[in-house]
């Protein structure tokens, strides 16, 4: 078995752990085949995850078991907290083998989440802050930031959840502006200001403009309004796990 299929078969046997609800067998799969394509890396033998696609027909590509990696860390964090400490690591590393900018995003926004999920705030609050003093007209920095206090349980957490989207919202030339909007609309429904959340709703023309309007039309006074589950919050079910892995997979 030549070295490219030795990682393929690892890459696999994570997945089908994975699928069998064991993500701590199914990350230490992963990042054991991750170890061997920062090898090649080093090797020089591509630049990044996108270009190493297309080095072997790969059963799934590198670009997207990254992404799930990174995504599955958090998962099996909850039963063992040192792999929130290894997302952290993975996430640095990934970022400096992989050009495509949405990746990156996403990137960031999961390393500062694994601090938020060990309890230190002020870590990942840096990531942001650093983020945005580089590139502060970016929506995705506002939005992750955001929904990371969104999903803490400290008392403050909507108050600075809309501290920071309106700082993003304010900007003239803030990027990604549909990101910040709907962090605006998805925040104001869960507090029950539901005028507030119909008046963002309409300021500016969201993605999925008519279902964010059907959520906000269906909802329930204050007292016990229905909560739209976003694809990188915790699942309802209450596993721990995101919406996007577990019930909304």
């Amino acid at each position: 078995m030549d070295r490219y299929q030795r990682i393929d078969a690892t890459i696999i046997k994570g997945y089908e752990l994975i699928q069998a609800n064991d993500s701590l067998g199914g990350c230490k799969k992963w990042l054991e085949a991750w170890e061997e394509i920062k090898g090649l890396f080093a090797e020089g033998v591509a630049e990044d995850v996108f270009e190493l696609n297309d080095k072997y027909k790969w059963k799934l590509p590198i670009s997207n078991l990254v992404q799930f990696l990174e995504m599955e860390l958090h998962n099996a964090g909850i039963d063992d907290i040192t792999y929130h400490h290894k997302r952290m690591v993975f996430c640095r590393e990934l970022i400096q083998w992989c050009k495509d900018d949405l990746t990156i995003y996403n990137t960031r926004i999961g390393m500062a989440e694994a601090y938020f999920d060990i309890g230190d705030i002020a870590a990942g609050d840096q990531i942001f802050k650093e983020w945005l003093s580089d590139d502060p007209d970016c929506g995705m920095g506002y939005s992750g930031w955001a929904d990371c206090y969104r999903l803490t349980f400290d008392d403050r957490r909507y108050e600075k959840a809309e501290e920071i989207l309106l700082a993003g919202y304010a900007r003239t030339g803030l990027r990604d502006k549909h990101c910040v909007v709907e962090g605006l609309v998805n925040l104001y429904h869960e507090i029950g200001k539901l005028d507030e959340a119909q008046k963002y709703a309409k300021l500016y023309p969201v993605l999925h403009p008519a279902e964010l309007t059907d959520t906000i039309n269906a909802a329930k006074p204050a007292s016990a309004t229905v909560q739209k589950t976003g694809r990188n919050e915790s699942c309802p079910c209450g596993s721990g796990k995101k919406y996007k892995k577990c019930c909304g997979a």
